[in-house]
């Protein structure tokens, strides 16, 4: 019975001819490893840096930052929750929220780059004739689903930051409105109107990756996205579409 994932990180209406071993060929040449034990060793390295990323997320607490929005605000003018009170109150959050969106994206930019050179090396090396000669069959194919399964981990963990990181750039934009309430209003909480397009241009480099060179909101997934990569299932888009737009997620 055919693998679920034998398809996965092939082109979609493609069907690869068995091909005769090359020990030649790039897989078995730069290390001395395997193409499949390459893509493990990179698996773990981006397990080894998860675990505290993933444990940065948990203490950066996005969400207490999130900007409800309801249907009756398009009716009335709602009290803001977040409204700090007074400008410099409001300086200080802001400057909170620019420092834990620095803390997210700058490891989730590490993550981002092994995660595209696992999922580069496996749509390159792996299809269902991928031949192992210390291994077995039964053992290359558990190997297989292993690096599928720890892939579509990493897109969760990807897409959670993303997630953390979309909260931050609106609650970012949100200061930024309570922020120009106090243009020229003068005493202690006055702030000029050209202050406040200076830290929105600051914002929009920060939040749109011209920053760091990297695109976070590539990696958010919707809710139908989410639930295929936990039961395993395949994605909408072929792997080599996913790959084409990860590598321009940089720079």
């Amino acid at each position: 019975m055919p693998s679920l994932y034998d398809d996965l990180f092939e082109d979609s209406g493609k069907k690869n001819k068995p091909e005769p071993i090359d020990l030649d060929n790039d897989r078995f040449q730069e290390t001395g490893k395997e193409s499949l034990d390459e893509i493990l060793i990179l698996i773990k390295q981006f397990t080894t840096k998860a675990e505290p990323f993933s444990q940065l997320l948990t203490r950066t607490r996005a969400v207490d930052y999130e900007v409800e929005k309801g249907i009756l605000d398009f009716f009335l003018i709602a009290k803001d929750k977040h409204d700090q009170g007074s400008l410099a109150n409001e300086r200080s959050y802001y400057e909170v929220l620019q420092t834990k969106f620095t803390a997210i994206i700058t490891p989730m930019l590490d993550l981002g780059h092994i995660h595209l050179q696992t999922i580069k090396q496996f749509n390159r090396d792996i299809d269902k004739d991928y031949y192992s000669i210390e291994k077995t069959d039964k053992q290359v194919q558990s190997d297989k689903e292993i690096a599928i399964d720890h892939i579509n981990i990493q897109r969760k963990i990807l897409a959670d930051a993303a997630t953390s990181l979309s909260i931050l750039e609106e609650a970012l934009t949100n200061t930024e409105d309570r922020l120009r309430t106090y243009i020229d209003i003068g005493g202690i909480n006055n702030i000029s109107r050209s202050e406040c397009e200076i830290l929105a241009q600051k914002r929009i480099s920060l939040t749109s990756g011209q920053l760091h060179q990297f695109d976070y909101s590539f990696f958010k997934i919707n809710l139908l996205d989410k639930t295929a990569i936990a039961m395993g299932m395949y994605l909408k888009e072929t792997t080599s579409q996913y790959l084409s737009k990860l590598s321009k997620v940089f720079g």
